[in-house]
């Protein structure tokens, strides 16, 4: 791993929500709260991390959207003070990120929670949960081989030598391992770090 750069709560907050604003699973709950606030998609698309009045409303979208600072939904049990910096990992370190602690990635992979579990299981032509397809992963790892880009995954680990979990980007992380042969050196990450991080439910 090699240190980028310090980062920041509002950075994670507004690039988290960058992220899911073409998600095909989250964009139209996105979309949904952003509408209820009055806000429009600029907020995430020309975000200014300098404007304090904008940090606080993407951090009330993020909220509303999965819980963030609301001890709920994706962020139960979610520490404060973690501590943000941007990273490179090696396509080994990357493939080593796990999943979150949820069903239907512990499902993927078979309890194991990682990438490379996952592009097998998804090569071979699974069906999660014996019913759910998916062929939408081998269609993003086929954009990747086309030299598409996207925002960078966000990831977050309890310190010294714990676990990196991936918070936000698991379809990308998945698509990157069916495609790791397309893998640049290095692959920049957001990665938050705090002790408190243990008792996240999903980690």
């Amino acid at each position: 791993m090699r240190i980028i750069g310090a980062s920041s709560d509002d950075e994670m907050v507004a690039t988290f929500l960058l992220g899911e604003l073409s998600s095909e699973r989250f964009g139209a709950d996105l979309a949904r709260v952003l509408a209820e606030l009055g806000q429009s998609a600029t907020l995430l698309t020309e975000a200014n991390l300098a404007d304090a009045d904008e940090n606080d409303v993407r951090r009330q979208v993020l909220g509303d959207f999965r819980g963030y600072r609301q001890d709920r939904e994706l962020f139960t049990g979610f520490p404060d003070g973690v501590s943000w910096r941007w990273v490179a990992l090696s396509p080994a370190e990357l493939l080593d990120v796990r999943y979150i602690d949820y069903g239907y990635w512990t499902a993927l992979t078979d309890g194991t929670r990682l990438p490379t579990d996952a592009a097998r299981f998804i090569r071979s032509g699974g069906l999660v949960f014996g019913r759910m397809s998916t062929g939408h992963f081998l269609a993003l790892a086929d954009a990747l081989r086309r030299g598409v880009t996207w925002q960078p995954i966000i990831c977050v680990r309890a310190g010294g030598q714990q676990p990196i979990v991936v918070l936000e980007g698991h379809a990308r992380l998945t698509a990157m391992a069916l495609a790791a042969d397309c893998l640049p050196d290095e692959v920049q990450v957001l990665l938050g770090t705090a002790v408190g991080m243990s008792e996240w439910s999903c980690y």
